[in-house]
């Protein structure tokens, strides 16, 4: 017998208004019908793929999937169904086959990969511009800071310079760096209150503890 199904079942095929089944397993679904032996009155072949077992069939012969093939609708566009309703000598039979591929099916498949294709391009076309306006932002900054360095050091050679003209290379007789400002919150040394408190405390009671100042806000910015 031929492998090859000449009715491959989409869905639940009806026989006289009944669901063809699998006598086996009662599975409706998941059937191939087979032309068996030569006779039209002969009794079709019902492979079962949910199961795996097959049998002649008590109510479908060759005769009425001769029949069911004359009758299928066959598809066109890629959304049509290929369905069939067929009356053999008065068993009366009608399903869905599985849908063979037409020139419409390729047509859709290629509009498909063809959006999706456009889409990818775009998304990469944005990662692009993305990484290279980062790219031209870290030069620009990279560019930036040379550029306050080198601005900086002449600067700071040109302050030198006028000094040494003026002092004749002597230094100043006492640092010029500038005194910290003391913080103006009560308490504060060096960036830290002392407080007594049970909100900050480990053990729920009152403990002295150390908290930043929140006016200096590091350590060591007050005196």
């Amino acid at each position: 017998m031929d492998t090859t199904p000449d009715l491959k079942l989409v869905g639940t095929a009806l026989v006289n208004g009944q669901p063809l089944a699998c006598t086996s397993c009662a599975n409706t679904f998941s059937l191939e019908v087979h032309r068996h032996l030569v006779l039209e009155t002969a009794p079709a072949w019902i492979s079962c793929l949910a199961c795996g077992r097959g049998e002649d069939s008590p109510v479908i012969t060759n005769g009425l999937v001769d029949a069911a093939l004359a009758a299928s609708t066959g598809r066109q566009r890629a959304e049509d169904r290929d369905t069939f309703t067929a009356e053999w000598r008065g068993t009366v039979m009608s399903g869905e086959l599985y849908p063979q591929f037409v020139l419409d099916d390729a047509v859709q498949v290629a509009a498909v990969v063809k959006d999706q294709a456009t889409r990818d391009a775009k998304a990469w076309g944005r990662a692009k511009k993305r990484q290279i306006r980062s790219v031209r932002d870290d030069a620009v900054k990279a560019a930036t800071r040379k550029a306050d360095q080198a601005a900086g050091t002449v600067r700071a050679a040109a302050l030198t310079a006028a000094w040494t003209m003026r002092t004749g290379g002597a230094g100043p007789t006492r640092s010029l760096k500038p005194k910290r400002r003391r913080c103006s919150v009560k308490g504060c040394r060096k960036g830290t209150l002392t407080i007594r408190t049970r909100i900050h405390s480990t053990t729920g009671k009152t403990q002295t503890v150390k908290v930043p100042c929140a006016v200096c806000g590091r350590a060591g910015g007050g005196k």
